[in-house]
Order: structure tokens, then sequence, then C-alpha cells
């Protein structure tokens, strides 16, 4: 489920619903927005979200009727009966759209920016999570 649990009014029966389409052996990727993620918590800083959570005029736009956090990905996907076996981050975002736009950032840099996304989800724009059965980490 790729950047969609964001944009429903609840998360949590969509997450079991898919669930029951996974073998005892499957996997479901998950994919949400960060909250949490750096360029987020710059502008929180900055005065212009009072939360990280909060939603802009941009995020009400584009539908989204939530932000996640690590937490909150987790306790969704819990209390849908599954759990987080990996989870990692989506590009590591520094700054604002317009301000990474104005720096004309080479590819090179670009790259880097997303290999290091995967290893710092809490800061990165999206939090990508390998969701199983309980029952599958205790195989692992």
């Amino acid at each position: 489920m790729g950047f969609v649990l964001e944009r429903v009014d609840d998360p949590v029966p969509l997450i079991q619903r898919f669930s029951k389409f996974l073998s005892p052996t499957g996997v479901m990727y998950i994919s949400v927005p960060n909250a949490a993620a750096m360029n987020r918590r710059l502008v929180n800083i900055m005065g212009v979200l009072k939360d990280v959570t909060d939603l802009s005029e941009h995020d009400a736009f584009l539908g989204h009727q939530r932000y996640y956090t690590v937490e909150s990905l987790r306790g969704d996907v819990e209390t849908a009966g599954l759990c987080i076996a990996k989870l990692e981050g989506i590009y590591l975002k520094p700054f604002t759209t317009d301000q990474m736009l104005s720096l004309n950032l080479s590819s090179d840099v670009i790259q880097v920016l997303c290999v290091l996304g995967v290893e710092y989800p809490e800061l990165s724009c999206g939090l990508l999570a390998e969701v199983v059965n309980p029952e599958r980490i205790f195989e692992r």
C-alpha cells in the first residue's frame, strides 16, 4: 500500500482487509508520509506548523487526513493484528521543497539523500514498513 493510509477515514480496517490476502509467509509493504521528517521538524521549529502532525493547506489539497510517525504506524499495524518486521525511510529531505529545488542539487547528492533516508526512517519524508503476520517474526 503506497501512500494510501494517510488518505482514508480509518486505516486499520483497510490494513486488516489487505492482510486477508497474505499467505502465512506473505509480506505486505506499507508506505506513508512521515510527520517527524526533518523538513517538517524544521517548519515546526520555525513556527509554520504548531505540531509536526498538523496538516497544511497543501496536505489537505492532496487528500491527506493524517501524517504518521514511526510509533503511530506501528500502532495501526499492530491494532490490525500484524507487526512490522522491518522499517526504513524514504528520502532524507532536510529542507522544504522550495528550498531543496533552489539548491539545484546534483543527482549524486539526491542519491545520497535516498541512501541516508533508508538508514534514518525517523527523519525521512516517508516510512516504508515490511509488515507480516506476528508468527513470522519468531521464524526469522
